[in-house]
Protein backbone atom coordinates (compact mmCIF):
# COMPACT_ATOMS: atom_id res chain seq x y z
CA UNK A 1 0.00 0.00 0.00
CA UNK A 2 2.62 2.50 0.80
CA UNK A 3 4.62 1.20 -2.03
CA UNK A 4 1.90 2.13 -4.07
CA UNK A 5 1.57 5.70 -2.45
CA UNK A 6 5.30 6.74 -2.70
CA UNK A 7 5.15 6.15 -6.58
CA UNK A 8 1.59 7.42 -7.17
CA UNK A 9 3.26 10.88 -5.46
CA UNK A 10 6.94 10.38 -6.27
CA UNK A 11 8.24 9.81 -2.48
CA UNK A 12 11.08 8.55 -1.68
CA UNK A 13 11.33 6.10 0.97
CA UNK A 14 13.75 7.95 3.04
CA UNK A 15 11.63 11.05 3.19
CA UNK A 16 10.21 12.56 6.26
CA UNK A 17 7.07 12.14 4.83
CA UNK A 18 6.94 8.79 3.73
CA UNK A 19 8.49 7.91 7.72
CA UNK A 20 5.46 10.04 8.89
CA UNK A 21 3.14 8.07 6.79
CA UNK A 22 4.50 4.69 8.23
CA UNK A 23 4.78 5.50 11.72
CA UNK A 24 1.08 6.96 11.79
CA UNK A 25 -0.36 3.69 10.42
CA UNK A 26 1.56 1.50 12.71
CA UNK A 27 1.11 3.36 15.54
CA UNK A 28 -2.56 3.35 15.21
CA UNK A 29 -2.47 -0.77 14.26
CA UNK A 30 -0.45 -1.60 17.40
CA UNK A 31 -3.06 0.52 19.67
CA UNK A 32 -5.66 -1.46 18.11
CA UNK A 33 -3.79 -4.53 18.88
CA UNK A 34 -2.61 -3.95 22.14
CA UNK A 35 -6.64 -2.39 24.05
CA UNK A 36 -8.46 -4.53 21.58
CA UNK A 37 -7.12 -8.04 20.30
CA UNK A 38 -10.17 -9.36 19.62
CA UNK A 39 -11.83 -6.69 18.06
CA UNK A 40 -8.09 -7.23 16.03
CA UNK A 41 -8.58 -10.66 15.96
CA UNK A 42 -12.53 -10.69 14.48
CA UNK A 43 -12.50 -7.75 12.62
CA UNK A 44 -11.04 -6.17 9.07
CA UNK A 45 -8.91 -3.04 9.45
CA UNK A 46 -9.67 -0.95 6.47
CA UNK A 47 -6.72 2.10 5.88
CA UNK A 48 -7.89 4.81 3.41
CA UNK A 49 -5.44 7.34 1.95
CA UNK A 50 -6.63 10.23 0.05
CA UNK A 51 -4.54 13.06 -1.18
CA UNK A 52 -5.04 16.94 -2.24
CA UNK A 53 -1.62 19.36 -2.87
CA UNK A 54 -1.38 20.16 0.01
CA UNK A 55 -2.48 17.32 2.41
CA UNK A 56 -2.25 12.99 2.51
CA UNK A 57 -5.14 12.03 4.71
CA UNK A 58 -4.95 8.55 6.51
CA UNK A 59 -8.22 6.41 7.72
CA UNK A 60 -8.08 3.65 9.52
CA UNK A 61 -11.13 2.32 10.91
CA UNK A 62 -11.99 -1.03 13.37
CA UNK A 63 -15.41 -1.29 13.99
CA UNK A 64 -15.81 -2.86 17.59
CA UNK A 65 -12.33 -1.02 18.89
CA UNK A 66 -13.83 1.85 20.08
CA UNK A 67 -11.90 3.73 23.17
CA UNK A 68 -12.04 6.99 24.94
CA UNK A 69 -9.59 8.65 23.19
CA UNK A 70 -9.61 12.13 24.58
CA UNK A 71 -9.53 11.04 28.15
CA UNK A 72 -6.09 9.01 26.95
CA UNK A 73 -5.28 12.19 25.26
CA UNK A 74 -6.13 13.91 28.53
CA UNK A 75 -3.52 12.22 30.20
CA UNK A 76 -1.12 13.67 29.69
CA UNK A 77 2.60 12.30 28.24
CA UNK A 78 3.66 9.21 30.21
CA UNK A 79 6.59 10.07 32.58
CA UNK A 80 10.17 8.32 30.83
CA UNK A 81 9.81 5.18 33.13
CA UNK A 82 6.65 4.17 31.84
CA UNK A 83 7.29 1.56 28.84
CA UNK A 84 4.06 2.55 27.36
CA UNK A 85 1.46 5.48 26.15
CA UNK A 86 3.05 7.49 23.58
CA UNK A 87 1.94 6.53 20.32
CA UNK A 88 -0.55 9.06 20.03
CA UNK A 89 1.66 11.54 21.23
CA UNK A 90 3.70 10.85 19.05
CA UNK A 91 1.04 10.76 16.18
CA UNK A 92 -0.43 14.23 16.89
CA UNK A 93 3.38 15.71 17.30
CA UNK A 94 4.01 14.52 13.61
CA UNK A 95 0.79 15.40 11.61
CA UNK A 96 -0.48 18.53 10.89
CA UNK A 97 -4.26 17.18 12.38
CA UNK A 98 -4.88 14.13 14.52
CA UNK A 99 -8.44 13.02 15.89
CA UNK A 100 -10.91 10.04 16.09
CA UNK A 101 -14.47 9.81 15.12
CA UNK A 102 -16.83 10.11 18.13
CA UNK A 103 -16.87 6.37 19.05
CA UNK A 104 -13.13 5.99 18.85
CA UNK A 105 -13.29 3.57 15.90
CA UNK A 106 -11.77 5.58 13.13
CA UNK A 107 -8.78 7.37 12.93
CA UNK A 108 -7.90 10.75 11.02
CA UNK A 109 -4.77 11.89 10.45
CA UNK A 110 -3.84 14.33 8.11
CA UNK A 111 0.04 15.13 6.94
CA UNK A 112 1.16 17.93 4.85
CA UNK A 113 2.80 17.10 1.55
CA UNK A 114 5.08 20.09 1.66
Amino acid sequence: MLRDLRSELSLQEECLLHYSLQLGIWEILINIIDHSPKAAANCHTHITIRWTDSDIVLKITNRDSGFDWRKCLMTGLPSPAQQRGRGLYIIQSISKHFTFDENGESANITFARK
